[in-house]
């Protein structure tokens, strides 16, 4: 699954939410920012436990990768990556969140064929919502504020 839209609108909001409802449901589920995933299996390299960390993410049955694209991600990131998604395809469920639109993916990554890999694998099959409207944090800020001034 794949969730877009602009900046506090809900989507890691909405995939916790079926994350946890995969957890009432006995599913083992995992919740990690891309980037904070990226530089744990950049650490398990580092330390020898990179296929030990892999194949426990491999079997993780609900992988939420919150925040897509909020730093370019390199080669050696890509491929990780790639491994990762490689090894969940078709066999376990990822939701992945993103401020950017599908179609600028692309530009997130820096090695245009490993890009193609790893979109092919993450955004084929997946079901897309598409998030719109106000900032849920400027709402909930605006009506504080509003509540103050009346009180």
């Amino acid at each position: 699954m794949i969730i877009t839209g602009p900046t506090g609108v809900g989507k890691s909001y909405v995939a916790c939410a079926l994350a946890h409802k995969a957890c009432l449901e006995t599913f083992q589920t995992r919740y990690t920012g891309l980037s904070r995933l990226l530089e744990s299996l950049q650490i398990a390299r580092e330390e020898g436990t990179y296929l030990k960390t892999l194949k426990q993410l491999a079997r993780t049955d609900v992988l939420v990768l919150d925040d897509w694209g909020l730093h370019r991600i390199g080669p050696p990131q890509q491929r990780d990556l790639m491994e990762l998604l490689d090894d969940r395809y078709t066999v376990r469920s990822t939701i992945a969140t993103s401020q950017y639109p599908l179609d600028q993916w692309y530009e997130t990554m820096e090695d245009p064929t490993l890009a193609d890999a790893i979109l092919d694998r993450l955004v084929n099959n997946a079901h897309k919502i598409q998030l719109t409207g106000e900032s849920m944090r400027k709402v909930k800020g605006q009506q504080e504020l509003e509540t103050e001034i009346t009180q």
